[in-house]
């Protein structure tokens, strides 16, 4: 099979290739350049693809996709808890008609819908700023109790000792808290403690 031959399937640029040959060149390499021609370039892009996966999963390389594995749980983990919503539960705290300024506001976390309650757990607890604000951050979504205790050191002890959200003083008597309609602000005034 001469140059001239094989002029009708041969690309330009390979002919000049061979045009600098005294020679013909050897049969197998026609043969290897027509296997070349004839060759599917997606076939080769998927057969280097998989080799290439393939490689990742010998002895040496095993550790590569269980790393891989474990950081892309840990991403989904992280993205999952940075955009599941929460919520904010925040107000003011008053002694009679005055902002208490030195307590602690407490939430906890009700799972039961009808008093009594029994299952009652502690969510988190804060200082009350010199205006008697608080602000719960990154609240789940349920039920929440609020309690608001007065410092000893505070001028309105021991009169008041603490209080719930509804403006009660014994818990079962309280208002619940669901974050599926939270107010704007959440306002405890602490009742004074009656000698009954």
């Amino acid at each position: 099979m001469t140059l001239e031959e094989n002029d009708h399937k041969t690309p330009q640029h390979l002919r000049e290739l061979f045009s600098d040959f005294e020679a013909e060149p050897p049969r197998q390499s026609w043969n290897m350049i027509r296997s070349r021609l004839d060759r599917d370039p997606l076939e080769d892009k998927v057969s280097q693809t998989l080799s290439h996966l393939l490689r990742w999963f010998r002895p040496a390389n095993r550790l590569y996709p269980a790393l891989t594995i474990i950081g892309l749980i840990l991403i989904t983990l992280f993205l999952w808890v940075g955009i599941r919503p929460s919520h904010h539960i925040q107000g003011q705290a008053f002694v009679d008609a005055e902002k208490l300024a030195r307590g602690t506001a407490y939430l906890f976390r009700v799972h039961d819908n009808t008093t009594p309650f029994d299952s009652v757990g502690f969510w988190k607890r804060m200082e009350l700023d010199s205006t008697g604000f608080f602000s719960f951050h990154k609240v789940p979504a349920g039920s929440y109790l609020l309690r608001i205790h007065v410092n000893p050191l505070s001028p309105h002890s021991p009169q008041y000792h603490h209080g719930y959200y509804g403006d009660q003083l014994h818990w079962n008597k309280s208002t619940l808290i669901h974050t599926d309609s939270l107010q704007e602000l959440y306002s405890v005034r602490v009742p004074e403690i009656t000698s009954k």
